[in-house]
């Protein structure tokens, strides 16, 4: 059916050809008919007029064999001449004179030979060299008394003025008509317009007599109305083929969308399979909220058909009440700001449980650029939420069990400080009792005894204090700290275990004093941590090489803490997984402190990496953010 008009219209073109081809074979057999009555007529008019010259000087020899006046016979052959274009040559030859009387006067006429003839003859066509023209003689005796001849007149006629004053206009504007030679097909005369073309057609006769050996031949012209027949079929067959090309071409784009529409019907059974398979939720809606399509993901999630949700507009049903008003609030902020939006927020099933979402929002732009909506993207994020609490719970009981396995490690430090100021008060306390039991003694004395337990006393109060501090469970407080107090106590809390292994450590503190935003307690157990790891690397190092260098600068807006060591460094294979939980290579380690400490350095928007030394030995730098002090 796709080719059903091309069919029709090769037929129509096929038809009105044969139809114009008919006309044509028509008009070709009219014009042969014509062409033969023409020349027929043609042929007719050229015979009568030479046997009308035949009877002209037929009339005059009989007239001369009379006796008449040889100047009358002179003035009638210059008028037959006259009024006959085509006589071109004249002559009456006589006996009794030795040169013909000749018309044109002047034309040196061919003499005559002996014996003169009885009978009138035609003679072939010649070419005559005097006048340049091909002529045909004629020539009639003239008879004596005593029945002999005694003269003859011969006229001489040329073909192209026969054919030229003989034929009328109207036939010669329709045909070339020529005379040809029998003997040589030789034109020997024409009358042609040379302006026009002849057709193929044409039709020969023969005019012997009394042309001997010569035939008449006529070819039509072309005429416009074969001209305009075969223009018409060549602008219908270029019509036919515009009008085939264009089907073709309307079949080809026909065949090119139908591939199209194929193409998009898979495209969108493949889209609408994948949005069925897909787990996250999929939303477009308009500007003002109203909602234009949902995923099958999307209506899970909140519990309504897709068919009940298309078309709603703000509030949804899914939106809790108590958020009502923010949701609302972030859909006007959005229309303001049309750029790709990352938020989380909550949704209400159906069943009224409560869901934690991330959204991911795109501008949803048509065809023509124009800003129309947004097409977002939702993820229900409520079992990573629980995770994430879970994760926290756990990091924070780690990090209250690493305050406990630290407490254990400084116990000894905090039974040698507080032995210390405890026996001070004992002894203070033993002689005030004995400057009381004095009778001699002042009580200046006793008040500078009293004095020194008090101050004791706070000492040891302090440490306990201090370590309570250190240990217990509460939320993170940042404020303005000084740097400097912070590493000292926290060297403290190992300072009889570097004695012990006979560590030194190396101070490079800035003289002006540098404040933080920080939590005291939990940057002292990130120093803990970090001091103890480099003791334990040293522990079976030479004696020379038992050293930690603490380094304190400022960069940019930060305070750079650096902690190295002399000791064997950390592993190759341990590197990436240097921060990971409960990765480490101590036989009795838990490997959590690392990790405890990055945590809370990133609490305090500061980063901790580790750094190889090029010999041995390792070093640990975090940053801190500095403090404008008051």
């Amino acid at each position: 059916m796709s080719y059903a008009p091309i069919i029709a219209i090769a037929i129509i073109v096929i038809l009105i050809t044969l139809f114009i081809l008919l006309l044509r074979k028509d008009r070709v057999d009219e014009l042969r008919t014509k062409l033969i009555e023409d020349a027929l007529w043609v042929e007719q008019n050229l015979f009568f007029q030479l046997r009308t010259h035949e009877e002209n000087l037929e009339r005059l020899a009989l007239e001369i064999s009379k006796g008449q006046d040889p100047e009358v016979v002179l003035t009638r052959l210059e008028h037959i001449k006259g009024i006959h274009p085509e006589l071109q040559i004249i002559s009456w030859f006589d006996l009794q004179r030795d040169e013909p009387l000749t018309l044109p006067r002047g034309y040196n006429a061919q003499p005559i030979t002996a014996p003169l003839p009885r009978f009138k003859a035609w003679f072939p066509a010649r070419k005559d060299e005097q006048l340049n023209e091909v002529l045909v003689d004629f020539q009639v005796p003239i008879f004596g008394a005593n029945n002999q001849p005694t003269g003859l007149l011969r006229t001489s006629l040329s073909l192209n003025q026969l054919l030229t004053s003989q034929i009328p206009w109207w036939v010669a504007g329709q045909y070339e008509i020529v005379l040809v030679d029998n003997n040589s097909d030789r034109v020997i005369a024409r009358r042609v317009n040379t302006a026009l073309k002849t057709s193929e057609l044409s039709y020969s006769m023969s005019v012997d007599p009394p042309l001997h050996g010569v035939r008449l031949q006529l070819k039509p012209y072309t005429s416009g109305s074969t001209s305009t027949q075969t223009l018409l079929i060549i602008v219908i067959v270029g019509l036919a083929l515009f009008a085939i090309i264009s089907l073709l071409v309307q079949y080809y784009y026909a065949r090119k969308r139908q591939q199209a529409e194929h193409a998009l019907l898979d495209e969108q059974a493949f889209r609408r399979a994948m949005e069925n398979s897909m787990t996250t939720g999929m939303r477009a809606r308009d500007l003002e909220g109203r909602i234009l399509y949902v995923n099958p993901a999307f209506c899970r999630l909140v519990g309504w058909e897709a068919n009940e949700i298309t078309g709603l507009a703000p509030p949804m049903p899914w939106w809790p009440p108590d958020m009502v008003n923010e949701t609302l609030d972030r859909h006007y902020q959005q229309n303001r700001m049309p750029t790709a939006q990352s938020f989380e927020t909550r949704f209400q099933h159906r069943d009224g449980s409560i869901l934690d979402i991330q959204v991911h929002e795109a501008p949803l732009i048509n065809n023509q650029g124009k800003h129309v909506g947004w097409m977002g993207s939702i993820i229900d994020i409520s079992s990573r939420k629980a995770q994430e609490e879970r994760t926290s719970q756990q990091a924070e009981q780690l990090q209250k069990t690493a305050h406990l396995m630290s407490m254990g490690e400084v116990a000894s430090t905090l039974a040698h400080e507080l032995n210390q100021p405890l026996s001070a008060v004992a002894s203070y306390a033993a002689g005030c009792l004995n400057l009381l039991e004095d009778a001699d003694s002042s009580p200046d004395d006793l008040r500078s005894g009293l004095q020194n337990l008090a101050a004791q006393n706070k000492r040891a109060g302090e440490i306990v204090r201090r370590t309570n501090d250190f240990v217990r469970k509460r939320e993170p407080l940042l404020k303005q700290e000084q740097l400097r107090p912070i590493v000292l106590d926290s060297l403290s809390f190992i300072h009889n275990e570097m004695l012990k292994h006979k560590v030194r450590v190396m101070l490079d503190i800035p003289e002006a004093d540098l404040y933080v935003m920080a939590d005291r307690i939990m940057i002292e157990q990130v120093l803990f941590n970090l001091l103890r790891n480099a003791l334990e690397a040293l522990k079976n190092q030479p004696l020379d090489q038992r050293k930690i260098d603490i380094n304190i600068q400022t960069r940019g807006q930060y305070a750079l803490i650096a902690i190295s060591d002399q000791g064997p460094g950390v592993a190759p294979e341990m590197m990436p997984l240097l921060f990971q939980p409960f990765s480490t290579n101590k036989v009795n380690g838990m490997g959590i402190g690392l990790n405890i400490c990055r945590s809370i350095i990133e609490l305090h928007r500061g980063t901790l990496w580790y750094e190889s030394s090029a010999s041995h030995g390792a070093t640990f730098v975090f940053t801190l953010p500095l403090a404008k002090h008051d």
